[in-house]
């Protein structure tokens, strides 16, 4: 691990003593939305399909406004699994974080793009499988097979398969050489046939509080409440109305903004 990769890890340990209590048994991923919410972020839910041409979709996103007054914006595509979902909007933090925070006290240097990116993951693993709450768990599985220790790790801290075997080999807790090659869905598949399926492998199913949802649509109708307001409250209890009051909201400047970006992106 190079300097910069160490900084980073160092970092999150930060953020994640700083939000998880060493008294609860507290996944990050379970409130993750809602630290980051906190800091004056807004986490935004919307359907990304895959576009023609493209290898992959887009997971997501951060935004910052030139408006100052305008809230920054983490986008995540609500189409991901559970998994996926909660690394991308940690890795987005990392984002937010260097974008909005003074880091003089972390040595982060970072030359390229493509390291950008690979700090982001490197962020979101060490603060979702924080290193002491990892290695403590894998200790308890340790005589378990291979599969069965990235299985488990996964769905202890909801985290995505190949995350989990990238942490064990970073960690050098053990050999990962036979799982290293197989894709989030092969992984996915392998977990299926040995012990069944998981919730956390399908995009989440948000309870939708329908008396609350029309109370909004009323206040949107007498003018007691804006389009942007109301795509807000909405945002993670029906991301899919939530998306029609953001786009009806099109005449507000920083939501112009947030949907150029997304055509271009």
């Amino acid at each position: 691990m190079n300097s910069c990769m160490q900084e980073v890890e160092r970092l999150a340990d930060d953020y994640y003593k700083k939000h998880v209590s060493p008294n609860t048994s507290l996944m990050l991923a379970d409130v993750l939305d809602e630290v980051i919410a906190r800091q004056g972020i807004e986490v935004i839910y919307l359907s990304i399909p895959k576009m023609d041409g493209e290898d992959r979709i887009l997971n997501g996103m951060f935004f910052k406004h030139t408006d100052e007054t305008v809230p920054p914006k983490i986008v995540i595509n609500q189409l991901d699994t559970i998994r996926m979902q909660n690394f991308t909007l940690a890795h987005e933090w990392f984002h937010a974080i260097l974008e909005s925070e003074d880091l003089k006290q972390y040595a982060i240097q970072i030359q390229s793009n493509e390291e950008l990116e690979r700090a982001g993951d490197y962020f979101a693993a060490s603060i979702l499988m924080n290193q002491e709450a990892f290695v403590s768990y894998f200790e308890i599985i340790r005589e378990q097979s291979l599969e069965l220790q990235v299985f488990k790790l996964a769905d202890i801290f909801k985290v995505p398969y190949v995350s989990v075997v990238r942490r064990l080999s970073e960690l050098n807790l053990t050999l990962v050489a036979t799982l290293a090659s197989l894709t989030e869905r092969e992984l996915a598949e392998l977990r299926h046939e040995q012990i069944g399926e998981s919730i956390l492998d399908s995009p989440p199913k948000r309870i939708q509080f329908t008396q609350y949802q029309q109370l909004v649509k009323d206040k949107v109708v007498k003018g007691e409440l804006s389009n942007l307001d109301a795509a807000k409250k909405l945002t993670r209890l029906n991301p899919d109305l939530s998306e029609e009051y953001f786009e009806k909201s099109a005449g507000t400047r920083d939501i112009d903004q947030l949907w150029d970006e997304l055509d271009e992106a």
